[in-house]
């Protein structure tokens, strides 16, 4: 009787020590991998690439427990830069040479981060969080032009709500996800090389 007792304390206070990690607010780095298949697709031909981030609040959403505390999730600093390095080395691996987007150029690949959206919901025994990214590409050559919208939604489940790390993680999938299924797509890829 006495080792129920000392393992039910155990318990509680375990419990009350993770719910008392306190949570703060979180900050996010966006810095994507993107794996594409080394291939001389592209023949050398020059892309002018802009990256944006279209997200009118930079708040992906908030983590915490509803019944006791929640903290928002941001991504203050513009993904853009790190984003627009991913993509070039992606492209460059597909035979393309990559420049800075212009008006003037001939071939243009111009994408938007529409939305970053977390959610992590409690359950009776686990916290489920889902990212949901949406990211827009427009491919254009001097004769077509090409749009497609991709969306992604990766899910993690845990005993307790994502920390920053967890978070960090989620987001880089999903985007890391988007951006190659946008670099494999067929018809987007042929558009640019054309």
């Amino acid at each position: 009787m006495n080792s129920r007792i000392w393992l039910a304390a155990a318990v509680v206070a375990l419990s009350v020590g993770v719910q008392g990690c306190s949570l703060k607010p979180q900050f996010l780095r966006i810095d994507p991998e993107i794996k594409v298949k080394e291939e001389q697709i592209g023949n050398g031909k020059t892309i002018g690439v802009r990256i944006s981030d279209s997200r009118a609040d930079k708040k992906l959403g908030e983590v915490g427990d509803p019944d006791r505390k929640m903290v928002d999730v941001r991504v203050e600093e513009d993904p853009s830069p790190a984003i627009y390095e991913r993509v070039k080395q992606a492209l460059t691996r597909l035979g393309f040479s990559v420049q800075p987007y212009s008006e003037t150029m001939d071939r243009t690949l111009d994408i938007q981060i529409r939305k970053l959206e977390l959610q992590s919901v409690k359950r009776p025994l686990t916290f489920d969080t889902e990212l949901r990214a949406e990211v827009a590409a427009h491919a254009e050559n001097p004769t077509a032009h090409y749009d497609r919208q991709f969306n992604v939604r990766t899910r993690k489940e845990g005993a307790a709500p994502p920390y920053e790390k967890d978070s960090t993680m989620l987001v880089n999938t999903a985007v890391s996800q988007a951006l190659e299924d946008l670099l494999s797509d067929d018809q987007l890829i042929t558009t640019l090389a054309q």
